[in-house]
């Protein structure tokens, strides 16, 4: 799970000088379970403490999912299940009712990592690994990035086999593009959603 939580902090200042200039908002919202982001936890702490965290029989625990409060009021729910892969489901403001968990993406290699939610303006990015021996320490061998949108029914996923795992997004200020990150010893790579587009091939160091 080190991989992506131990270049975070260095990884949100860069994104902040170099996304924030290019038109990029701060991504919103955390993941359960991750201690890395402790102030924007205890922000979202303050903000999700009326959010009933039920629980999802199939996850292995907290570190593989997770649930967010989004700004008009949504709660989305996103867990990763072995031999199965990523699901989410949702409920409207103020709902106890959830919808249906749905299939985001089918797998059954190891969980690895980690689930990741973050929201602006409705758009919620996700970030989740798998990996071969992931367990052990191994490195992803599946890279998830993830956006939903509108009424959360659809979403677009991308996915990057034998990759080191996105460590961040951000989302800029109306929602309509993402970006995901990764800040590795040879450079910054980043792969770009955007909303009338779709998913763009990955950015990496020297092209």
């Amino acid at each position: 799970m080190g991989i992506r939580k131990a270049h975070r902090a260095g990884l949100a200042g860069l994104a902040a000088l170099g996304l924030l200039a290019a038109g990029y908002g701060t991504a919103q919202g955390v993941s359960a379970g991750d201690g890395v982001r402790a102030g924007a936890a205890e922000a979202a702490g303050a903000r999700n403490a009326n959010v009933r965290h039920e629980p999802a029989a199939d996850a292995v625990d907290d570190d593989y999912e997770s649930t967010l409060e989004l700004s008009d009021g949504r709660t989305v729910h996103v867990r990763l299940v072995k031999g199965t892969g990523v699901q989410e489901r949702h409920r409207a403001a103020g709902s106890g009712t959830w919808s249906k968990w749905k299939t985001l993406y089918k797998t059954r290699t190891d969980l690895c990592q980690g689930v990741d939610l973050a929201e602006r303006e409705g758009t919620v990015s996700l970030i989740a690994d798998f990996g071969v021996y992931c367990y052990d320490g191994e490195p992803p061998t599946e890279s998830v990035a993830g956006v939903g949108t509108g009424d959360l029914t659809d979403w677009d996923i991308d996915v990057t086999e034998d990759f080191d795992g996105w460590q961040d997004s951000s989302i800029n200020d109306d929602g309509s593009r993402v970006v995901f990150l990764y800040d590795s010893d040879s450079g910054l790579y980043s792969l770009r959603w955007e909303q009338s587009e779709g998913f763009s091939e990955i950015d990496r160091p020297g092209d």
